[in-house]
């Protein structure tokens, strides 16, 4: 009976933190960087912050209060900061999922997506964005305050050449692991090209990215970069941090058991993040709509292809692509306390 409710008030507590997580964000302002924490939970809370996850000063709040609503927050804003939040439901850990990028739009950490057995994504070692073409000043000093230790590129040269990164001080290494995006251009150009045609060769465009030994060679390097500790924090991403980027968000999540429909949900969120990116060429041409936005039947797509071939993610991860899975939940996920 001991071992029972012991069970039950675990369960119960990650159930909260989940709760807490969906419920409450910090936000930050792209052009001022200002933070704020949106709060959607009742009962007092205290807000702790420190310069790392390991650094957070839980001696003396940042912040207070009670119930719902949107508080301003008083940290730096050429920093990053992350924050411990004391609820009645419990605790956690968090910090703004959408980096205050002012010159990027698909900018984002993957800590606080959250497993199948309730452990979460770490913060600040994981990020996946668009091109860095026109970061600010202001974003580079954000960014080296994380800092970044590791850049990888999936564009190919042409893209790299005529849109090259801007880089924070502090990153050690840039590789480039170029995927080249097929035909994709001839489309974006096309006023002829119906919808249900973009939408194929996007699809094929994916099934393309799993079954060439190119593309696969490509995120197997991928892997093998995540799999080192000393090149973490790392950032990967293409042009619109979307599809090749999508793609290989999308392995690693599987790769720490993220469910599946959270790696969807994570996959559209691009459509949200890319509009004000994206929207001129849509007005202009109205099929590239398919070309510039996400559907979950893109990925998927690139999923069924995996499964038909390897009979699951897993094996195509483990078999294929050399992923230590075992490694990249020590390294990525949270320990259940």
């Amino acid at each position: 009976m001991i071992i029972k409710d012991m069970t039950i008030k675990k369960e119960n507590k990650y159930n909260n933190q989940t709760k807490i997580l969906k419920n409450c964000k910090i936000i930050r302002d792209k052009h001022t960087k200002s933070a704020y924490l949106s709060i959607n939970i009742s009962g007092e809370w205290n807000l702790y912050a420190g310069d790392t996850v390991e650094t957070i000063d839980i001696k003396k709040p940042i912040a207070q209060g009670k119930d719902y609503g949107t508080y301003p927050l008083y940290v730096l804003p050429s920093k990053r900061s992350y924050f411990k939040l004391e609820t009645a439901l419990g605790s956690v850990i968090f910090a703004e999922t959408h980096l205050p990028m002012e010159g990027g739009y698909n900018f984002r950490d993957l800590g606080g997506l959250e497993s199948k057995n309730g452990k979460h994504i770490k913060w600040g070692k994981l990020f996946r964005t668009d091109d860095l073409y026109n970061l600010t000043n202001a974003d580079l000093t954000y960014l080296s305050s994380i800092p970044i230790s590791t850049i990888i590129d999936f564009r190919c040269k042409d893209e790299y050449s005529i849109l090259p990164d801007r880089i924070p001080e502090q990153v050690k290494n840039h590789y480039y692991i170029s995927i080249e995006p097929g035909r994709l251009k001839a489309y974006a150009k096309s006023k002829q090209t119906s919808k249900e045609n973009v939408i194929d060769a996007m699809k094929h465009l994916y099934k393309l990215l799993v079954t060439e030994d190119e593309y696969i060679n490509a995120y197997e390097k991928f892997f093998t970069h995540l799999q080192d500790h000393e090149q973490l924090p790392i950032l990967f991403h293409c042009s619109a941090g979307k599809d090749r980027t999508g793609l290989a968000t999308a392995l690693l999540l599987y790769a720490l058991d993220i469910p599946k429909e959270t790696i969807i949900e994570d996959y559209l969120v691009s459509n949200i993040y890319l509009a004000d990116k994206y929207q001129p060429l849509i007005e202009e041409n109205p099929s590239n709509e398919f070309l510039y936005t996400v559907i979950p039947e893109y990925l998927e797509n690139a999923l069924s292809e995996i499964e038909k071939n390897y009979g699951t993610i897993t094996n195509f991860l483990v078999k294929r692509i050399n992923a230590d899975i075992d490694k990249l939940r020590e390294m990525f996920l949270y320990k259940k306390s």
